[in-house]
């Protein structure tokens, strides 16, 4: 295990706003709650509902904790299972802090059994085919641009009409229509994972959230996290 952090929370909230105002389902913050459990590491979940992500198989650790985030390897098996994993079976809104090193089927959420992840760089080839799966439905998105290997948030949301949109750091990056249940159970995944980089937050809904309160949610993330808007 390499890298394990503390329980400190670093950089400034924005003023009179907490994310757990709007009840996310999971809420694992930056540089907050990660550390070393029995035989693995584990990152907290500070939402109320108890879902720790953690990991005990020492070749799915990745770099462990460093600088408030999860650090894999080139490794690309380097995951977190969640104590208490959730399905979103209609609209819901995810922010994920990312910092990529290169951009090839970067999987950074997703099901035990693959047949539900995120997923940037599909096919290794293009860092613009942006694919996920719901429950097995496959969407694949052309995005206008590639997500890039600078840190930066990316936002997929879908609302009651199935209609996906993928986001970076507020601006829209391409939109697509993708039906079926999400089945969420691991940061990054034992499957297909991040080759080699970091997350730094991760934030759920199992609901889209109105313009307002995105902004709100992705400003307190990104003046955390020291990312420009």
């Amino acid at each position: 295990m390499l890298g394990l952090g503390n329980s400190i929370t670093s950089g400034a909230a924005l003023s009179g706003f907490n994310i757990n105002n709007l009840s996310p389902e999971l809420w694992l913050a930056f540089n907050t709650g990660q550390g070393a459990i029995t035989d693995g590491i584990q990152w907290n979940d500070q939402s109320g509902n108890d879902r720790h992500a953690s990991q005990t198989i020492d070749a799915q650790e990745g770099g462990g904790f460093s600088g408030g985030a999860f650090v894999t390897d080139a490794d690309n098996k380097d995951n977190l299972d969640l104590a208490s994993t959730f399905n979103l079976a209609s609209d819901y809104h995810i922010f994920v802090v990312l910092n990529l090193s290169q951009e090839s089927n970067e999987t950074f959420v997703s099901s035990i059994d693959n047949s539900s992840f995120i997923r940037f760089g599909q096919g290794g080839t293009d860092a613009t085919a942006y694919r996920m799966k719901n429950g097995g439905t496959t969407l694949n998105i052309s995005l206008s641009a590639g997500f890039g290997t600078t840190k930066a948030i990316a936002e997929i949301s879908r609302d009651g009409s199935n209609g996906v949109a993928v986001i970076k750091n507020g601006s829209s990056l391409g939109t697509g229509t993708g039906a079926g249940t999400f089945a969420f159970q691991q940061i990054g995944t034992s499957s297909n994972g991040i080759t080699s980089g970091e997350i730094h937050e991760v934030v759920v809904f199992s609901s889209k959230l109105s313009d307002a309160n995105a902004t709100l949610v992705r400003t307190d993330i990104a003046n955390r996290t020291s990312i420009s808007l």
